[in-house]
């Protein structure tokens, strides 16, 4: 999309640190006028239940993927008008009642941990711990364990992954199967909802999962330890940003990426480690280093180029979050005020007429715009 000049400036002197004084961040009434479109835009498409469906994917058109979504969102934001609100909370709520009288509570949910981890998460911010801390109980059934057949020692125990029902590992599987392997984005959607629950004490299983998600070392002497993260171990393919070469022990490592990143950053500091950590400093180094606005940071080869956009909303929401981690530095502080002002403009020159978003890649969903949206209205 092309930039008008205002566009331009504003984003010119976000990324300067408010160098040019009457552009030095998205205006607020720009940004609340941005709020309130989308808000209304997320509206307008609502089902007549309250419900909000996908007329693009077949996996999003009953409702159990998207509202959650979209509701986190709208509470995160809370421009929409309150019967909006209200009438898809109901909705989830009767979701929730019909889940719990499942001997089998993750049946017949398309995307059971995305599911529960944002119910938990809208549950929490309003109120209701009943319902939240029901959900946070179907993401800690969702979690690899030795009880599902993992080896105690395994450093996937703690983590989960894309399974749709608890991954249970079949004797003698190894590698395990892509569904069953954990990936950090899984991860993270796990720990938001035992932090958002209050269920903290329960995060630092993880950590030896997050540890492989990450090239670090706490003695850098190889160029790959750049102090970001990827998606999954031994995952080229899923690892957006593609392999980066191997080290000097042969082993193959992968590009550090934005989006993963972000991810790697919020998953550490939901397991309670603090900013001065060595590995939460790596991360929000190379965040610092690499993240530009709404742009897709990291090293991509020129043949992930769709990889790269197919996350861009994604990323926004993220990098959005680890801003609010950044911040609690003061040293950082004058940094992520900076990049939030780049993440907003940026966003607010990619908004519709009408309110949404939208991504130009199928891949991951964010052509759909009500995925896109509920990304973006979260981010801002």
């Amino acid at each position: 999309m092309a930039q008008t000049r205002r566009e331009f400036l504003v984003r010119a002197a976000a990324l300067c640190g408010g160098a040019l004084s009457g552009w030095a961040e998205s205006p607020r009434a720009d940004i609340a006028s941005a709020r309130h479109a989308a808000a209304g835009f997320l509206a307008a498409r609502q089902s007549s239940d309250g419900a909000w469906r996908s007329t693009q994917y077949g996996a999003f058109r009953e409702g159990d993927a998207l509202t959650p979504l979209v509701l986190w969102a709208l509470t995160s934001a809370p421009v929409a008008d309150a019967e909006i609100v209200a009438r898809g909370r109901r909705w989830l709520e009767t979701l929730t009642a019909t889940q719990s009288a499942r001997p089998e509570p993750w049946a017949g949910l398309r995307y059971p941990l995305f599911t529960a981890s944002y119910a938990a998460q809208v549950f929490a911010k309003t109120g209701d711990t009943r319902r939240a801390g029901w959900w946070a109980d179907l993401v800690e059934q969702l979690r690899i364990a030795p009880a599902l057949g993992w080896p105690a020692d395994a450093a996937a125990c703690g983590a989960w992954s894309d399974a749709p029902t608890p991954p249970r590992l079949p004797p003698g599987v190894s590698p395990p199967p892509d569904m069953l392997a954990p990936n950090i984005s899984a991860t993270v959607l796990g720990l938001t909802a035992l932090t958002t629950t209050g269920r903290r004490d329960r995060t630092t299983a993880a950590l030896r999962f997050l540890a492989q998600c990450q090239n670090f070392s706490a003695t850098p002497s190889d160029p790959f330890d750049d102090g970001g993260c990827f998606f999954a171990p031994a995952d080229p393919v899923r690892n957006k940003a593609g392999i980066a070469g191997h080290d000097a022990a042969g082993r193959e490592r992968y590009h550090s990426y934005g989006s993963a990143t972000c991810d790697g950053l919020l998953a550490l500091h939901a397991c309670g480690l603090p900013p001065a950590d060595p590995q939460v400093h790596a991360a929000l180094t190379w965040l610092r280093g690499h993240a530009a606005g709404a742009h897709h940071s990291g090293t991509w080869p020129a043949d992930r180029a769709d990889e790269r956009e197919s996350l861009r909303y994604y990323h926004a929401q993220a990098l959005a979050a680890a801003l609010r981690v950044a911040s609690v530095s003061p040293q950082r502080r004058p940094w992520a005020a900076a990049q939030r002002r780049a993440l907003s403009s940026d966003l607010l020159a990619r908004q519709r007429s009408e309110g949404s978003w939208a991504g130009a890649c199928p891949d991951s969903f964010e052509d759909d715009p009500l995925v896109a949206t509920a990304f973006s209205l979260g981010a801002i």
